[in-house]
């Protein structure tokens, strides 16, 4: 009998002939992770040598269904009766599942569970303690602390992607999602703080680091906020805030040019905020080529704050921070339009404002 961690995928057993090249993605992705290996057994992941820390570590781990603390024993039922009776104890009450990957084994997956239920007095209960027995060709797999993950594709199997990062609810947790799709990501902040330093000096190095907790090696690409502060005196205030969201996506697309992303992530949600209407989207994202995806669109508020609780961010999301969009969003207009952003553009010399930015660019790696 061994103890091991048994890890599950769903997504990418859709994948047909590209299965193996997903899942040898993953495999390297939990290895680097946690610095064990890891083996493959038909549509499911072994680790034998695990320490318990490491489900956390692994709930957040993009294409991960779900994972157990399981039992691998011999292919002997009086032994699965044993260890079985021992793992349930008392309880009676089960929520138990037979998956008979082993189509040759004498007795249907129906078959041993109920056989199994009789013989421990098991009654079936969907709200149970949660039991799954695998017939594997050579043994039986026991997962009996069984919990979600994050699901999704493994990161490193969908292109690089840089994504808006405030520090705020949906910007911190925006890049989860992408990740989830099996993209690298990396984030970028402009701050308003008078250096990048004293922006890491509080919740937004604590945030990155979490992201990092589920991508390791993710960036940080840390921009002034100055120059387009200085250089937006010069604009009617109703449009600050629409022309700040401007030179975001300009901003994020020179780097991604730059340095091979082929994507842009924004937290933006529908007329959520002012900034957010069909309109100020619209004429924000005016000329932009890069794709710009925005995971949150259609949610909202209180459905992101959900999210951002269930990923363990939110509580960091809402300390104070001076964040760039609060010091630009007083009575902003909520009806731009292409042209009112080219001529704003031409007054404050937003190329200029770019290039001068990119050169104060600090990048940290976690």
């Amino acid at each position: 009998m061994k103890k091991i961690l048994s890890i599950h995928y769903d997504e990418i057993a859709l994948k047909g002939k590209q299965r193996g090249y997903f899942q040898s993605i993953l495999i390297k992705n939990i290895e680097k992770k946690l610095g064990e290996k890891v083996r493959a057994i038909e549509t499911r992941l072994i680790m034998e040598n695990y320490n318990p820390a490491y489900l956390d570590k692994i709930i957040m781990t993009p294409g991960i269904s779900w994972v157990s603390e399981a039992y691998s024993i011999e292919k002997d039922e009086k032994e699965l009766i044993k260890i079985l009776s021992e793992v349930i104890s008392d309880e009676r009450q089960i929520n138990l599942d037979v998956k008979r990957v082993d189509k040759g084994y004498s007795k249907t997956s129906v078959e041993l569970k109920e056989e199994l239920a009789k013989t421990l007095g098991i009654h079936f209960d969907k709200n149970g303690k949660k039991i799954r027995i695998e017939i594997m060709h050579d043994s039986f797999i026991i997962n009996y602390n069984i919990i979600k993950c994050i699901g999704g594709m493994p990161i490193r199997s969908s292109g690089k992607v840089i994504s808006l990062f405030s520090g705020g609810i949906d910007s911190a947790i925006a890049p989860i999602e992408i990740m989830k799709r099996g993209a690298t990501v990396d984030l970028l902040h402009v701050y308003a703080l008078n250096s990048p330093d004293a922006a890491l000096d509080g919740k937004i190095n604590e945030i990155v680091k979490k992201l990092g907790e589920i991508e390791p090696g993710i960036k940080l690409y840390l921009v002034p906020f100055h120059y387009f502060s200085v250089s937006s005196l010069k604009i009617n205030k109703r449009y600050e805030l629409v022309m700040f969201k401007r030179f975001l996506l300009k901003l994020a697309e020179r780097i991604a040019v730059e340095n091979g992303y082929q994507a842009i992530t924004s937290g933006d949600s529908l007329a959520q905020v002012a900034s957010q209407t069909i309109e100020n989207i619209n004429a924000i994202s005016y000329g932009i080529d890069l794709p710009v995806f925005r995971p949150f669109i259609g949610y909202n508020k209180s459905e992101i704050i959900d999210k951002s609780k269930k990923y363990g961010l939110y509580d960091l999301s809402i300390e104070d921070y001076k964040d760039c969009c609060s010091i630009v969003s007083r009575n902003p207009a909520t009806k731009s339009n292409d042209t009112i952003i080219k001529k704003l553009e031409k007054e404050i010399n937003m190329d200029k404002i770019i290039n001068d930015s990119i050169n104060d660019i600090k990048i940290v790696k976690y």
